[in-house]
């Protein structure tokens, strides 16, 4: 990765017990290949594999794979300033663990602080839900799960082995917002690259390891091939950025993540990246396109079978100027 590219950070939100540190674990013990840096409350609650750690001292510990592990027990803008300022071991991740009472819009909010605002990009908030205890909230803490939810890219409802489907049903039409990207798992196994945007340095980077038509199965510890697919478009002619913003609106709640590189015809000389997770949506200028052929390429990830492949082609391609 680009050192002087933002590092990406995911925010992950949930309830007390929603499993959020299921999820954390998982992360922490896959072969993602980032050096990432995890803060969390407290990361004795975690359980990390006493095989994968390198060194411990009272607030941080080193594992094998390059990640390190820290506690967030001061003050986060001193937490987060000092792994920045750590130039030899500078993190090409971020994850960081929203206590369970607490709303990780704050946290996105420190996040955009001037000091932040170049060198960190918010890649995606997520929000577990305990599907099976989640209705039983009343009063204050309803309110705090709910504001949790209102600022969540993606929603895990978690635990799905405990519940009835009519149960899911009952939470999702009083609970969730017609639009929301919404994975349903158990034990938090869910496929990494929708949860983390990996290759944040190379836009692509986390779909073309596949071809586009085929089944992407990031993670070697579960099938989710039989769940997910992708799909891609590429064009050498310039898209309008309004169409493309209003085209990328519209797409389906089953398409959980979409990025590449873009030919804006309104700035014909500068490559934008399109990043999208959930129903957030960010068209940013990149650099000039220097001696490269400005193009268009795009990548979409979603359920399987729920891609329109010719609906798709055809929105896409009304974008062209």
């Amino acid at each position: 990765m680009n050192t002087q590219s933002p590092i990406p950070v995911t925010l992950v939100s949930g309830f007390l017990g929603s499993g959020k540190t299921t999820l954390l674990n998982k992360i922490l013990s896959s072969d993602h290949g980032l050096r990432m840096a995890v803060m969390v409350n407290d990361f004795g609650a975690i359980n990390i594999d006493s095989d994968l750690i390198v060194s411990q001292t009272q607030t941080t510990v080193s594992l094998a794979n390059g990640c390190i592990c820290c506690t967030v027990e001061s003050d986060l803008i001193e937490q987060l300033g000092r792994l920045l300022s750590d130039r030899q071991n500078r993190p090409e991740y971020i994850l960081i663990e929203a206590s369970g009472v607490s709303s990780p819009g704050k946290i996105a909010r420190t996040l955009k602080y001037p000091q932040f605002r170049e060198v960190l990009a918010i890649d995606s908030i997520i929000t577990v839900v305990d599907t099976e205890q989640f209705e039983q909230l009343e009063g204050e803490m309803a309110q705090l799960a709910m504001d949790q939810l209102d600022v969540a890219d993606i929603i895990v409802l978690n635990k799905l082995d405990r519940v009835e489907r009519s149960q899911i049903e009952a939470l999702k039409r009083r609970w969730l917002y017609p639009q929301a990207r919404i994975l349903e798992c158990q034990y938090g196994d869910v496929p990494l690259e929708l949860i983390l945007g990996i290759g944040q340095g190379n836009p692509l980077a986390p779909f073309t390891q596949v071809k586009p038509a085929s089944v992407l199965s990031l993670d070697r510890q579960a099938d989710h091939g039989r769940v997910f697919e992708s799909w891609s478009f590429a064009s050498d002619r310039p898209m309008g950025l309004d169409t493309l913003r209003s085209t990328l609106a519209q797409l389906p709640t089953s398409i959980y993540r979409a990025k590449g590189t873009v030919h804006i015809a309104e700035v014909p000389g500068t490559r934008f990246i399109m990043h999208l997770v959930g129903s957030r949506c960010e068209i940013l200028p990149d650099r000039d396109w220097g001696e490269d052929t400005p193009h268009t390429q795009l990548v979409c990830i979603g359920k399987r079978g729920t891609l329109t492949r010719q609906a798709l082609e055809v929105s896409f391609q009304a974008c062209m100027v």
